[in-house]
């Protein structure tokens, strides 16, 4: 769907089956309520719900929930429960803007520097298999045996990405089909889609941190009434306290310093072209010079070098600077490249590192400084082991830091796991 559905009003008979709704998913799971109340009530404050026939059963656009009632009120209450709480924890998990991040990529980036092609209709399986596994383990509403749920794939611990591989992977042995039985009751629909919003500004709009006090203030309630089952509790719990990965770690570091480029709707992007649905070219620059530094002293191997390189460049496609040069340095810096496309990162890990010596940062911050360079932001993908300059510099710094005990004394640090490389 690319366009703002229609609203309808209810009968007399589904306004009654819609307040039985509401009651009930109050009662069994407070959390989600104060979730559905608070923070996608954004449509209809009447219903807390957009209610249209543009659905075939239920969707949401991560911020609101949209139901079809000559579809959605066939089904018993506790199944009507299960629905409601399935595209809430859409809304939660943030699900539709990561699926339009991974499709305006064209592809799904892991841990390891590895990629695969990005497919729609398996990601929204994936999304929809972990969810609907934590509802089934959280006793949330009645699961219909007709839905999808495959715990050989993923279960309610599994990250959509894991479970994304681990389909992608089954479905290429199977023509691209899933090899899930039971189908999808909803549509993961466009940020923006429930206000007429394009899906850009609406995912701007996300404010991340008002959602995390909705969801402490939802756990919260929920605990204080006894009704927060344990796979809820360990899921808000990760919410709240992340263990965040390196890559989304630099990138909402990105996202917060430098923004985006903008997109060019006349312009599609002919490479994610899916079905009939396209997105946008990139239009202009998001950024003006990044510098991206590597230590060569020794410190960092191949695989650091594959899994860096290969999300930067990801990062960067996002970030779009009008500039981008990669210095690499031990006590000396040894070689600058000028990279002209993001993707070129990916070509530059395949050449030998030049150095091998001892570890010095200064040369880096010199080197900037004498060819005239004030630069967005410095990324350094070290193990901290070296001697710093004197004084921070007037730009952004983002160390990429291989050795948990090394302190920085200025910067942004990211901790990049060793163990992630092996």
């Amino acid at each position: 769907m690319t366009k703002r559905p229609e609203p309808i009003k209810l009968t007399p008979q589904q306004q009654k089956l819609w307040s039985d709704t509401r009651v009930a998913l109050l009662w069994h799971c407070p959390a989600f309520t104060h979730i559905l109340y608070t923070m996608m009530d954004k449509v209809d404050s009447e219903n807390i719900a957009l209610f249209t026939k543009d659905v075939p059963i239920a969707a949401t656009d991560g911020l609101t929930l949209m139901l079809n009632p000559e579809t959605f009120f066939k089904y018993n209450l506790n199944e009507r429960i299960f629905i409601c709480g399935h595209e809430i924890m859409h809304a939660i998990l943030n699900h539709c803007i990561i699926g339009r991040q991974f499709q305006l990529r064209g592809k799904v980036p892991f841990s390891d520097g590895t990629t695969l092609p990005y497919n729609h209709d398996l990601m929204n399986i994936a999304m929809d298999l972990v969810i609907n596994d934590l509802l089934i383990e959280s006793k949330v509403g009645q699961f219909n045996k007709q839905w999808l749920h495959d715990p050989n794939i993923a279960t309610a611990k599994d990250s959509v990405i894991d479970a994304y591989k681990k389909l992608y992977e089954q479905a290429k042995k199977n023509g691209m089909k899933s090899p899930c039985s039971g189908g999808q009751f909803d549509e993961h629909l466009a940020p923006g889609t429930s206000q007429g919003k394009d899906a850009h500004t609406a995912s701007q709009e996300r404010n991340n941190s008002e959602w995390n006090t909705a969801v402490a203030a939802a756990a919260n309630s929920a605990r204080a009434q006894g009704k927060l089952p344990a796979g809820m509790e360990r899921l808000f719990n990760e919410i709240l306290n992340p263990q965040v990965d390196w890559k989304e770690h630099i990138q909402a570091l990105f996202a917060r310093r430098l923004g985006a480029g903008t997109f060019d709707w006349r312009k599609p992007d002919r490479r994610l072209i899916v079905r009939d649905i396209y997105a946008p070219g990139r239009a202009g620059f998001g950024a003006g010079t990044v510098v991206v530094a590597v230590d060569t002293s020794g410190s960092i191997g191949q695989r650091e070098l594959d899994m860096f390189f290969g999300e930067m460049s990801g990062i960067l496609e996002d970030v779009r600077p009008r500039e981008l040069l990669v210095m690499w340095c031990d006590a000396h810096v040894h070689r600058v490249d000028e990279v002209y496309d993001p993707g070129e990162l990916n070509d530059l890990r395949m050449q030998k590192a030049p150095g091998g010596g001892g570890t010095a940062f200064e040369p880096v911050f010199d080197e900037i400084h004498s060819r005239g360079l004030e630069p967005e932001a410095l990324v350094y993908l070290t193990d901290g082991m070296g001697s710093f300059p004197q004084q921070a510099p007037a730009y952004p710094v983002i160390w990429g830091n291989i050795y948990k005990d090394s302190k920085y004394p200025f910067g942004d640090v990211v901790d990049i796991p060793k163990q992630a490389s092996h």
